[in-house]
């Protein structure tokens, strides 16, 4: 505690004899930075509300029928063009920021890309931005902002046009190159499906010309067989048929009677009651029958019906020779050319593609269309200036009382480092204990009487005093606005 305390004294004792130094480095800074504070030019804000917001009625009903040109979407295209160059060099010649470029294009754009950075553009709520611009001229900030407004409102209508015509201009190429490629698809199309229509499928999505021959045989066959089961069934009835019956009543009412249950048995089998009570009636009759024998008429039917039916199944053997011989020649021709269909998928594939594109296009352009009709019948932007921009008469920045007190800080600081700096620099012996230090023999040392001396540190002292009160005093002149006062006499 006891070395603490001997450093902390060293340290003051030093500062005392260095403080004329102290009170220089001190001077110089602040002098130099309140120079530069004073000297800095005031700068005016200008500042202005804008409420954009889109037609209540006239969007939700175009929404989803016309293109979307939803309000909130052109405010925020208008905050990222409003600053592009073109607009701010239409700024400069408007204001008098012309006059501070003349003809020199290298300082015209340089201006432009300053005021890209000092245009300040920000959403406050929905629908509802700021336009903000600073400058040492008041006036000059509040024509800057004016200008932005004017070049807002004319740009959210012309804007809105232009677009609209690019639009149309980009809709009506792109139509013609798809309708050149929709044209060349069908092309390519309906040539490889006249070359190989016997074996692609139909246009309906229905089933191909192999596929229908390969099922039309096979429901040839189907029916063949059920054919020949016919012609057996009847062939075996004739057998069990007689050629002729006997004669008289009894006669003819047997053969009646057999020719129901011939009938019967067409339609029903061998143990249905119907047919067993019918077989019963011819056996009953044939027994009582007497007389002579004549032709069976239900062994002619079924005779004839025999014939028939060997008819039909020679026609169906025909047709079921020429449906082979046709499902065959198609499916040659599948054989040889088995990619057909692969080729043919990518080749609807594209043409599908190409079609919907095309289709989209033109529904975009009949919106587009209507979107173009709603624009020139009807206001959709609704564009009000909520707080006009004025003359601004007290300056914003810079903060002068802020970097005043800073630079006093900075001063005191510099005296400080100087002082710090100049102690651990110095090599000299402050008291005998230094002396002891160094293991060198101290035989004794002179203690300095008072006389005239004290007076003149006394003096010293009140100078220096002095001089910080002076520095204080110079710090509230600035503080208190005479940075104003020093700008008018310089």
């Amino acid at each position: 505690m006891e070395n603490v305390k001997v450093l902390v004294l060293k340290q003051m004792r030093g500062a005392w004899r260095r403080r004329w130094l102290a009170i220089a480095a001190a001077w110089g800074v602040c002098a130099l930075g309140w120079l530069v504070v004073a000297s800095l030019p005031n700068q005016y804000e200008s500042q202005a509300r804008v409420y954009v917001d889109a037609d209540a009625v006239l969007t939700p009903l175009l929404r989803g029928l016309a293109a979307d040109t939803n309000a909130l979407n052109q405010v925020d295209l208008m905050q990222r063009t409003l600053l592009s160059a073109p607009n701010l060099d239409k700024l400069i010649r408007m204001t008098d920021l012309e006059q501070r470029v003349g003809t020199d294009q290298g300082a015209r754009e340089a201006l432009i890309q300053k005021l890209q950075q000092d245009i300040k553009i920000k959403s406050q709520a929905k629908n509802l931005f700021t336009i903000t611009y600073r400058d040492p001229s008041p006036r000059l900030a509040r024509d800057v902002v004016n200008a932005l407004l004017t070049i807002f409102q004319e740009g959210n209508v012309g804007a809105g046009r232009t677009a609209m015509d690019n639009a149309q201009k980009f809709l009506k190429d792109q139509l013609g190159t798809y309708e050149r490629q929709l044209r060349d698809a069908e092309k390519r199309r309906a040539e490889f499906r006249a070359k190989y229509i016997d074996i692609l499928p139909a246009e309906n999505g229905g089933a191909s010309r192999l596929e229908t021959a390969r099922a039309n045989v096979e429901n040839l066959n189907l029916e063949l067989s059920e054919a020949i089961a016919r012609r057996d069934a009847i062939a075996a009835q004739l057998k069990s048929t007689p050629a002729s019956v006997s004669g008289g009543v009894g006669g003819g009412l047997y053969a009646q009677a057999q020719q129901k249950l011939a009938e019967l048995r067409m339609r029903f089998t061998d143990q249905h009651p119907d047919v067993i009570a019918a077989r019963r009636q011819v056996e009953e009759l044939s027994r009582g029958a007497g007389g002579t024998s004549v032709g069976n008429p239900t062994y002619d039917m079924i005779k004839l019906r025999l014939v028939d039916a060997e008819s039909q199944i020679a026609a169906m053997k025909n047709r079921l020779a020429q449906g082979e011989k046709e499902r065959d020649r198609i499916d040659s021709i599948a054989r040889a050319a088995p990619g057909v269909a692969a080729e043919y998928q990518n080749l609807d594939r594209d043409y599908t593609v190409i079609r919907k594109n095309y289709e989209e296009l033109l529904t975009r352009r009949e919106a587009t269309n209507i979107a173009e009709a709603a624009d020139a019948k009807a206001d959709k932007i609704q564009y009000r200036v909520i707080d006009p921009p004025e003359i601004a008469f007290i300056p914003v920045a810079p903060k002068r009382t802020l970097l005043v007190t800073g630079v006093l800080l900075a001063g005191i600081a510099a005296a400080g480092a100087l002082i710090f700096v100049l102690n651990q620099l110095d090599r000299s012996f402050a008291n005998l204990d230094d002396l002891r230090s160094l293991g060198l023999p101290v035989i004794g040392g002179l203690s300095k009487l008072p006389n005239t001396g004290a007076r003149a540190m006394d003096r010293a002292g009140v100078i220096f005093v002095a001089s910080i009160g002076a520095l204080l005093v110079v710090y509230a002149f600035f503080v208190a606005g005479g940075a104003a006062l020093f700008r008018k006499v310089i």
